[in-house]
């Protein structure tokens, strides 16, 4: 069976300094991604972003901001398309100092703030790719 899923995620700077990002573990693979979900259907693309994030991270008070990317991933042999729709996102500072994974969020088992530089010398996997994150870095870069 074909399997489209549409996924958003979201961007999220503190102090344009880190990046936050969980880590998922799946089928024996660990890897850090942008925190997001699926898009359920007849949800609005900014409802189910904030909806994900309060389910998986518990926060309260999100701001989804401007569209920053549009990215898909094709898996031929499992016959799975996930098209990927990025959004900056703002949350109150005080959101930082509690960072913790929700009870409910079954495949997240951290989140934590990455440098730019801590992304490039790590040995983890990063998905899709430490490319892709460290161009958040230029993005959120020209958006001063």
């Amino acid at each position: 069976m074909d399997h489209l899923l549409c996924r958003v995620e979201a961007v999220i700077f503190h102090k344009k300094e880190k990046l936050l990002l969980a880590r998922h573990e799946k089928l024996e693979r660990s890897y850090w991604v942008l925190p997001g979900g699926s898009v359920q259907f007849g949800e609005s693309l900014d409802f189910a972003l904030r909806r994900e994030l309060f389910e998986e991270l518990n926060f309260d008070e999100v701001i989804v901001n401007e569209l920053l990317f549009v990215d898909q991933f094709i898996d031929l042999d499992h016959k799975r398309h996930v098209v990927k729709i990025g959004f900056t996102v703002t949350i109150p500072e005080d959101e930082f100092e509690e960072l913790s994974v929700s009870a409910q969020a079954d495949v997240i088992k951290d989140i934590r703030e990455f440098t730019l530089e801590e992304i490039r010398d790590s040995a983890d996997t990063f998905y899709p790719s430490k490319d892709f994150l460290l161009n958040m870095f230029e993005a959120a870069a020209g958006n001063d």
